[in-house]
């Protein structure tokens, strides 16, 4: 009776030994598989950003991001045929904010931020935020969805109404300094953390994005995107004569 006592605790412990190595086999297999669809997510949004003609746009800003002095920019944009886009800005004026309208044009920012209701032309629109880099596919959010490293899935969440998947991700200042508003990546490139929010269903737009800027203040800048494809016109303002 002992002999068969041991051989059964024996078998026992041979069974539970093999069931905790393929728990973690599969645990592993799992983690890998989530990783794998992650990556293949996120190359699927990029494609389709880059087909994306427009979409209104909400960016807010936390913290103090170098170069960026909108807090909040809520505006509709189209990237296709020509970049156009009207909407308004928070800004940051010394101590004070200030909301100014803004419309982007053939190639050209107005805005009437200098004096509310007096409209002056800002070039590229660098100087506030350059609207233009959003739906450019080499500068824009396909360019940097396109580069995202180490992508993880962190769960399911409705962002507006759409369900996406989470997925947290690095990326090089290189492609996602424009969109965090400053003028120009560090000399020295450095990596981010970044999370998206990618829809569950086709083509899988971005409808969230969210830069953490590293650096001597914290800081997070969020891009919100939604009403893909809807029309936007933009007329050029009269422009206020320069005194």
């Amino acid at each position: 009776m002992k002999v068969r006592f041991k051989i059964a605790i024996a078998t026992a412990a041979a069974a539970a030994l093999a069931l905790t190595g393929c728990g973690t086999q599969d645990s592993e297999s799992n983690k890998s598989d989530a990783n794998g669809d992650a990556s293949t997510l996120i190359s699927q949004s990029a494609e389709a950003m880059k087909n994306v003609t427009s979409a209104h746009i909400v960016l807010t800003a936390d913290g103090e991001v170098p170069n960026l002095k909108v807090t909040k920019l809520e505006a509709d944009v189209a990237g296709k045929p020509a970049v156009v886009a009207t909407g308004e800005a928070t800004v940051q004026m010394g101590q004070d904010t200030q909301t100014a309208k803004l419309i982007y044009v053939d190639g050209h920012l107005y805005s009437d931020i200098a004096v509310p209701g007096q409209w002056f032309d800002y070039g590229d629109g660098n100087s506030i935020y350059n609207l233009s880099v959003i739906f450019d596919p080499s500068n824009g959010l396909a360019n940097a969805l396109s580069n995202l490293k180490d992508p993880k899935v962190e769960g399911s969440e409705t962002i507006n109404g759409t369900p996406t998947t989470k997925i947290a991700a690095t990326a090089s200042t290189n492609d996602v300094a424009v969109l965090a508003g400053a003028r120009k990546a560090p000399e020295q490139s450095q990596d981010w953390p970044v999370t998206v929010w990618i829809a569950e269903s086709e083509p899988h737009n971005l409808v969230q994005a969210q830069i953490n800027v590293s650096g001597p203040s914290e800081a997070k800048v969020t891009m919100t995107l939604s009403d893909f494809g809807k029309t936007v016109t933009a007329e050029k303002p009269e422009i206020t004569p320069p005194n």
